[in-house]
């Protein structure tokens, strides 16, 4: 209640509206075999693409990647689409774990 005497009612707004939204830990959806680069997020959702505040955050094993030199962000339906996939640099393995933290467009 506090907090938000000191937030502008834009900013609170967001922060309400991304809580809600917010998916973390999702596994990214598409064949892991060392050659697909394309995954999904599952559902056919749509992920917010607003840099440099909201995009998707993509985890190999665990590990953070890095947007552009691990990975871009994709909207496979085309142009004002919503961005739905991401294109990794190299093609994770069966054994490796694919997911992502975003918040839903």
């Amino acid at each position: 209640m506090y907090l938000l005497n000191y937030l502008s009612l834009q900013l609170a707004q967001q922060l309400f509206i991304a809580a809600g939204r917010y998916r973390t830990g999702q596994g990214l959806v598409g064949p892991k075999n060392g050659v697909n680069l394309q995954f999904f997020v599952p559902g056919a959702e749509h992920y917010a693409h607003n840099l440099p505040f909201l995009t998707i955050a993509v985890y190999l094993n665990g590990q953070r990647m890095a947007l552009l030199d691990d990975y871009i962000v994709v909207e496979s339906g085309g142009s004002g689409m919503g961005f739905d996939s991401i294109i990794l640099n190299e093609a994770p393995f069966i054994d490796d774990h694919v997911t992502a933290d975003y918040v839903i467009a």
